[in-house]
């Protein structure tokens, strides 16, 4: 199964689908961050007392497990809501704490930032099948799904690398699942300004060829290196 994650000290630390952060995951960048000893695991830290107390009442604020022990399987391990998880880092060393909050903060920063950007993505495609739309009437030419998709992936192959159907078994993206939930904040910015372009030049009567050649130009001139650097951070 694929986890959403932060990167703390080049450590992915998992997420479940209930927004519990992996402790076994966190120790571990603590021990990459020379913050942390064998002694500090997870199963150690929910032993205590003061934090079965806590971790029951903040279960029962939040209506969920606010932490779940996973044993034996290919994904053992103790997950715990952000708190759990805050409390864990400070359990182990305040400079952890701080930099365990930090890191919480700025990824759903840049989760809220994506989150924007796609919707902006999605609003930006209506001007564009509006445009392909009036393109053909004006024309005299009948209108088909295909004349829609052929432009998106157009778009798809020059920021992405393939089309939207391979991008979907490449990721294990459902069919009824946007792809745009699953680019990256550069990816989402490429795909939004090639949109724009696109409408415009499809405005303006190029044919196919020509618009290709010139969303590549744009492409390749501010999106290739971005993209490339992205792909590093995320590796890294």
């Amino acid at each position: 199964m694929k986890y959403p994650t932060v990167i703390l000290n080049g450590v992915n630390v998992r997420i479940d689908g209930a927004g519990r952060y992996n402790l076994n995951d966190l120790h571990k960048s603590a021990v990459e961050g020379g913050k942390a000893t064998e002694s500090q695991r997870p199963a150690n830290f929910i032993k205590s007392a003061q934090i079965k107390r806590f971790v029951h009442e903040l279960s029962k604020a939040t209506k969920i497990a606010s932490v779940k022990t996973i044993k034996g399987g290919i994904e053992p391990g103790v997950w715990g809501l952000e708190l759990v998880a805050i409390r864990y880092a400070a359990w182990i060393e305040p400079k952890f704490e701080i930099q365990v909050y930090n890191t919480f903060v700025e990824a759903k920063r840049k989760k809220a930032l994506a989150e924007i950007n796609r919707n902006t993505a999605r609003l930006e495609y209506r001007p564009l099948t509006d445009a392909i739309k009036h393109e053909r009437e004006a024309q005299g030419k009948t209108i088909a799904p295909h004349h829609f998709s052929n432009e998106a992936d157009l778009i798809n192959r020059i920021a992405l690398g393939m089309t939207s159907a391979k991008f979907r078994v490449h990721h294990e993206i459902g069919k009824k699942e946007s792809i745009r939930d699953y680019l990256t904040p550069e990816q989402i910015h490429c795909v939004t300004e090639l949109q724009r372009a696109n409408t415009v030049f499809i405005g303006m009567g190029w044919d196919f060829e020509q618009r290709k050649a010139t969303l590549m130009g744009i492409f390749n001139k501010n999106h290739r290196q971005p993209l490339i650097e992205e792909q590093h951070r995320l590796a890294a």
